[in-house]
């Protein structure tokens, strides 16, 4: 099958609706909106996180498939680091700092992320911490 696009999206498990966010994105597509949300909610509905990453590619003649991922790295670094709001300006106002043997600790799980080389895991995390307002030594 030819791949036509490939969409991602933030979702709640086990809670989609066929209203906006959802059908104006996948509307344009000509997905079935009540179709894609029973579906996803019978993968998702045993998943206790708050927000996950959802894939989904879709093919030339309109079938489907839903990749479920993980929570965002931002919600990672919270829960990790026990912080319950970064900085509301980043590059003026930097809240917190963490050593660099902590930001190795969150690289070392990157079966997490897409990216498999540790070196660019790592990149990832230092660039968001950087984008949260949070210096490392």
């Amino acid at each position: 099958m030819i791949i036509k696009c490939k969409l991602k999206l933030l979702l709640k498990p086990g809670k989609a609706t066929p209203t906006p966010p959802i059908a104006p994105i996948l509307g344009q597509y000509g997905i079935n909106l009540m179709n894609f949300c029973t579906k996803f909610n019978n993968l998702s509905k045993n998943i206790k996180l708050e927000i996950i990453h959802v894939k989904i590619i879709l093919f030339n003649n309109l079938n489907y498939e839903i990749i479920l991922g993980n929570e965002s790295l931002t919600k990672n670094i919270k829960n990790f680091l026990n912080i319950e709001k970064f900085s509301n300006k980043p590059k003026l106002e930097n809240k917190h700092f963490i050593d660099f043997d902590k930001i190795n600790i969150i690289s070392l799980n990157r079966n997490n992320f897409e990216k498999k080389k540790i070196s660019s895991v790592r990149k990832m995390v230092l660039g968001t911490l950087i984008s949260v307002g949070i210096n490392y030594e």
